[in-house]
């Protein structure tokens, strides 16, 4: 691969295809996709999760995100309830297929982040500083 100047944003976009691609290529065996991945690991880190929440935190639209849970429901790794407070919300728990495959999507984004190397906590800050900045964009509309 050659060395380029990339503007921030051509870099971001670069870093984050290959992410997307290295986990990818790691959970094809389990036939999941980063995507699957990352909903996984939010309904671990917060069980009973409302399903629109979820969609949110992942920036997913609606009716992409409702692929996404049917899938996973599909291979039993997660279920959705109806909420007893609520019966128009969804609340998502992990199954036992999907505690198992976590195990594995874990330990591919440890290799990811092993791969990207050590960043300074300045850095790091910055960064979280230009999303912060972009979700605030979006949301202004």
């Amino acid at each position: 691969m050659t060395t380029k100047k990339r503007k921030l944003g051509n870099l971001l976009y670069h870093i984050g295809k290959l992410e997307n691609l290295m986990i990818n290529e790691r959970l094809a065996p389990l036939n999941l996709r980063m995507s699957h991945a990352h909903v996984l690991r939010y309904i671990e880190k917060h069980p009973g999760c409302i399903q629109k929440e979820v969609a949110e935190y992942l920036i997913y639209q609606p009716a992409s995100f409702t692929n996404v849970v049917k899938l996973l429901e599909k291979k039993q790794m997660i279920e959705r309830r109806v909420d007893p407070n609520n019966r128009l919300k969804k609340r998502l728990y992990l199954l036992a297929a999907g505690k198992k495959v976590l195990k594995e999507v874990n330990s591919s984004f440890e290799e990811l982040n092993e791969a990207m190397g050590s960043v300074d906590s300045d850095t790091i800050k910055k960064l979280e500083q230009i999303s912060d900045n972009l979700e605030r964009v979006i949301q202004k509309g």
